[in-house]
C-alpha cells in the first residue's frame, strides 16, 4: 500500500499504456489481453476516485489536504509536479489500445504512446531569444521558428525554420548547420511569406506537428514537422 499526501490544487490525471511490442492482434494470448484490460479498468476507477478527492480539497481552499491509500499493481504511478498531472503507466505487449491514440473521460485520458509535449517558447541556445515552437519526447527536443500568424503573413526563408534539435539520449545538440527545403529544386520556392503553427499545445500527446505555410513565387505549399512519441527522428512532409 502507498500513501500520497494531496495538497490543494487541481491535478490532471492520465493513464498511459506503452506498447513494448507491436504485434498482430490475433497473435496476442487472450488471457494477457484480458489481464491488461482489467488492470486498465481498475486504475480508471482508482484515478476517477482520486480526481473526485482532488476536486474536493481544491474547493476547500489553500492548506487543505487528504491522505489516500491504494495499490498500484501492475504498472507504475508517476506524480509530475512540473505539469501537475498523475500518470499510471503499464508496459504490455497486448494490443489493448491502438498505438498513438487516446480517449478522454473528464480529467482522465486513456491512451497508448502518449509522451510527446509541445508548446510555445523561446529558443536561446544561440545566445539570442527567438520565438519558437518546441516539440519534445523522451528522445528529442525540437525547436521550429514561430513565424507570423494566419492573419499576419510574414516573409521568411525555409532555411530559418529548424532552429535546433537536442538529443536526450546522447545529451548533446545535433550538428545541423541548417535545413534547406525547396520544391522541384526551384530556389524561388524557398522564400515567400506565410506563418508557422502548432497542432496542439500540451503534454501526453501521441505526436505533435508544426506546420509551415509558404506562399512563394513558384507555388503555395505547406511543410509539416512531426515528432511522434517514442521516435528518435523527425518526420518532414510537404504538400500543396
Amino acid at each position: 500500500m502507498r500513501g500520497i499526501s494531496l495538497v490543494s490544487g487541481i491535478l490532471f490525471l492520465v493513464i498511459t499504456i506503452t506498447a513494448v511490442m507491436l504485434v498482430y492482434e490475433a497473435g496476442v494470448p487472450v488471457i494477457q489481453k484480458m489481464q491488461s484490460a482489467a488492470a486498465i479498468e481498475k486504475m480508471h476507477g482508482v484515478l476517477s476516485e482520486l480526481d473526485k478527492i482532488i476536486r474536493e480539497i481544491a474547493s476547500e481552499g489553500k492548506g487543505s489536504k487528504r491522505t489516500v491509500y491504494f495499490r498500484v499493481d501492475p504498472g507504475r504511478l508517476v506524480v509530475n509536479e512540473t505539469y501537475d498531472f498523475i500518470s499510471w503507466e503499464l508496459d504490455t505487449a497486448a494490443l489493448v489500445v491502438s498505438p498513438r491514440t487516446s480517449k478522454q473521460f473528464g480529467n482522465i485520458i486513456i491512451g497508448s504512446n502518449m509522451e510527446t509535449y509541445a508548446n510555445e517558447t523561446n529558443f536561446t541556445a544561440t545566445g539570442s531569444s527567438i520565438p519558437a515552437w518546441i516539440m519534445e519526447n523522451k528522445h528529442l527536443r525540437v525547436w521550429i521558428k514561430k513565424i507570423g500568424s494566419p492573419s499576419n503573413y510574414t516573409n521568411y526563408n525555409t532555411t530559418e525554420l529548424l532552429l535546433g534539435v537536442y538529443s536526450k539520449d546522447e545529451d548533446k545538440w545535433l550538428d545541423l548547420e541548417y535545413l534547406e527545403i525547396s520544391l522541384d529544386n526551384n530556389e524561388s520556392s524557398m522564400t515567400g511569406n506565410g506563418f508557422t503553427s502548432l497542432s496542439k499545445i500540451g503534454y501526453n500527446q501521441p505526436y505533435a506537428t508544426v506546420s509551415a505555410y509558404m506562399n512563394s513565387n513558384y507555388i503555395d505549399y505547406y511543410i509539416n514537422f512531426t515528432l511522434e512519441s517514442g521516435a528518435d527522428f523527425i518526420k518532414i512532409e510537404a504538400g500543396v
